[in-house]
């Protein structure tokens, strides 16, 4: 799996959830799954899920878990090292804006 990275991440998700093929969104997810601890891997496996099968396992829509996800990646930029919090900020209000355009 080839490892993903935050710039491409965020420039993929400013492009908006319809541009990104199912199959490439969840390659990128599985990517990020190999990088990351609980709790962020077990919500793109519930995200990885619900593109696969447009359900998740805990019975969240998929507006749910982006908002989660973006959520938890938010509040990460907090800790985060300080040359890549702003990033990270940025992607965590870019997947909660993913979540808000799905509702």
């Amino acid at each position: 799996m080839a490892q993903v990275d935050i710039d491409s991440t965020i420039a993929a998700l400013q492009q908006g959830l319809t541009a990104i093929p199912a199959d490439q969104a969840v390659a990128v997810i599985e990517g990020w799954q190999q990088q990351l601890g609980d709790p962020l891997a077990k919500d793109l496996g519930e995200l990885k899920a619900a593109l696969s099968s447009g359900k998740t396992s805990s019975g969240k829509s998929l507006a749910e878990v982006l908002a989660g996800i973006g959520k938890t990646t938010t509040d990460a930029a907090a800790s985060a090292d300080p040359g890549a919090a702003a990033k990270v900020k940025q992607l965590g209000e870019l997947l909660t804006q993913a979540a808000s355009s799905l509702k």
